[in-house]
């Protein structure tokens, strides 16, 4: 990597000795014109941050107000995750390094483990790895800036073409017109229907990512009968039952919760076999996280499927779908990601299967809501339903 100018470096050290050897161990090897900025503790690192550009901060995670990984999510939590930086651990046998790459460092060195010549190599490397990484942000900002300004684009021209087909059809019916006419009318009618489901859920894909999530404590099973309430039309025409039972309540943005449910219990109505589909939303509490299960009686999905349909504009084959477009399931992947929780399907064919995914328990942690002593819903009890 070229740089065009001197680079700056802030080194967060409270370690006279240590600093020394650093700034002369660097000197010696990395020969591209540098400058280092020492600060002995947070408060003054974050001083100099707020007043200059660092393009690289090597952070000891053993400072006087702050050890271990604390310290490295201390400086994101204040300084947010722009800054490239490369941490100094004491002891690299307990995984620290390792961890602290998960929590957004870019490198780390164990003091006492390097020399001047792997030093020069972190350095190098950390900000070579630190202009990927920003190159890749900004590239995935441009496809998701595009997916949503072709998405909107698209979506008045699809939208007309649905309200003029339909007035065809009017006019073709009003005259009489065979049945291949009005067929292939009818035809255009639901691919528009299937191109304006395709645009929205592209919309809402494209966002996704920029959406804010907003934490609070949520009480998942009135937000489940929200969602079965939600699906009342559909729950009637399949004769669909479903079942809630223990539901604990969990740290999520309920805006973006409401979409997994109803998505995971749709499917498993949409999805079903002979029988009549029912479903059954259930949960359990788990140390720190609360896992949510939903069990259907349907199809079932053979398990070289399980990763796959979690991709966008992912559908099995062979499954006659005419409302899908695949990007279901990977919204509900990625807003429990973004809640950093798991998703995943247990399932066997024939038989039916379980999506099943984890959120953080609220604050408290151990409360549960007691359902109702009839939690089940049917097309013939739907009034029961609560909003």
């Amino acid at each position: 990597m070229e740089f065009p100018r001197p680079i700056r470096i802030l080194l967060v050290e409270d370690s006279r000795d240590q600093a020394v050897f650093f700034q002369a161990a660097l000197g010696k090897a990395f020969k591209h014109a540098h400058r280092i900025d020492l600060a002995e503790s947070l408060g003054q690192c974050f001083e100099l941050l707020a007043d200059s550009r660092y393009d690289l901060v090597v952070l000891d995670l053993g400072l006087p107000e702050s050890q271990g990984l604390e310290t490295l999510n201390t400086f994101f939590r204040v300084m947010g995750p722009s800054n490239p930086v490369i941490v100094l651990t004491a002891n690299s046998s307990e995984g620290i390094g390792e961890s602290s790459i998960r929590s957004g460092a870019i490198d780390f060195l164990t003091k006492g483990e390097f020399g001047a010549d792997q030093l020069a190599r972190a350095v190098r490397y950390g900000l070579e790895r630190w202009r990927q990484r920003m190159a890749l942000d900004e590239a995935q900002r441009n496809l998701k800036s595009f997916a949503h300004v072709a998405a909107h684009d698209l979506k008045s021209p699809v939208n007309s073409i649905g309200v003029y087909a339909h007035l065809l059809k009017q006019k073709a019916l009003s005259r009489e017109a065979d049945s291949e006419e009005l067929e292939f009318l009818g035809l255009i009618e639901n691919f528009t229907d299937q191109a304006e489901k395709l645009v929205d859920s592209l919309l809402h894909f494209s966002v996704l990512g920029e959406k804010a999530v907003n934490l609070t404590a949520v009480d998942v099973e009135r937000l489940t009968r929200q969602a079965v309430s939600n699906l009342t039309a559909r729950v009637e025409e399949d004769g669909a039952t479903v079942e809630i039972e223990n539901l604990p309540k969990v740290q999520a943005d309920e805006g973006l919760l409401i979409h997994v449910l109803q998505n995971l219990i749709s499917n498993g109505i949409k999805y079903h076999g002979d029988a009549r589909p029912h479903i059954k939303v259930s949960g359990r509490q788990l140390a720190g996280e609360v896992e949510i299960s939903v069990t259907d009686n349907g199809r079932g999905i053979d398990p070289k499927y399980f990763n796959r349909i979690f991709e966008p504009f992912k559908r099995l084959t062979g499954r006659e779908d005419p409302e899908g477009v695949g990007l279901g399931l990977a919204i509900c992947n990625r807003v429990i990601e973004a809640h950093h929780g798991r998703i995943w399907v247990e399932s066997e064919i024939g038989v039916g299967s379980v999506f099943k995914f984890t959120l953080p328990s609220p604050p408290d942690g151990s409360e549960t809501i007691d359902a109702e002593s009839d939690p089940v819903f049917s097309h013939e009890a739907k009034t029961a339903v609560n909003n």
